[in-house]
């Protein structure tokens, strides 16, 4: 069997999830080393550090919630209304021919951090899935997270 590997990853990985990460990113105000694209009033934007695809970014309250119903009516508005900035930046800069839009809420749901609620989008493009995702359960993605943090963050200011 051969390997394809891509260490630079490899720190991502190793990551404690010691917490909640989105709470963690934004009380850090470290936005380039927590990936944190736009802040909004009520929300904010983030790269998801393992991507789907090259294009993934997650809009989340600042606060810590795990239900949708418990969202005000502001920060439902405001998180909707960064789906679609991250959608309009995605098509510009990384030609997405479509997206998944969506809310995994509770681990029954798929939820990885089902303590923090949060909207993924994520861009596609025909024929985006090829044999690694199909034969080794990896997904593998052009462009380091940095350079698509550099190139989402200049767009959104």
């Amino acid at each position: 069997m051969k390997y394809l590997a891509a260490p630079w990853r490899d720190k991502y990985f190793d990551m404690k999830q010691d917490g909640c990460i989105f709470c963690k990113a934004v009380k850090a105000k470290k936005d380039s080393e927590n990936f944190v694209v736009m802040r909004g009033e009520k929300c904010f934007l983030m790269l998801n550090l393992f991507p789907y695809t090259n294009a993934h970014v997650m809009a989340a309250p600042y606060r810590h919630t795990g239900d949708v119903t418990k969202l005000s009516a502001e920060e439902t508005s405001e998180m909707a209304a960064m789906v679609v900035k991250a959608v309009t930046a995605m098509k510009k800069l990384f030609h997405c021919e479509g997206f998944n839009i969506g809310v995994n809420q509770g681990a029954a749901a798929g939820a990885g951090f089902a303590s923090h609620i949060h909207t993924h989008i994520v861009g596609r493009w025909k024929g985006d899935t090829n044999f690694m995702t199909t034969l080794a359960a990896t997904r593998v993605t052009p462009s380091s997270p940095e350079k698509i943090y550099k190139m989402l963050k200049r767009e959104l200011a």
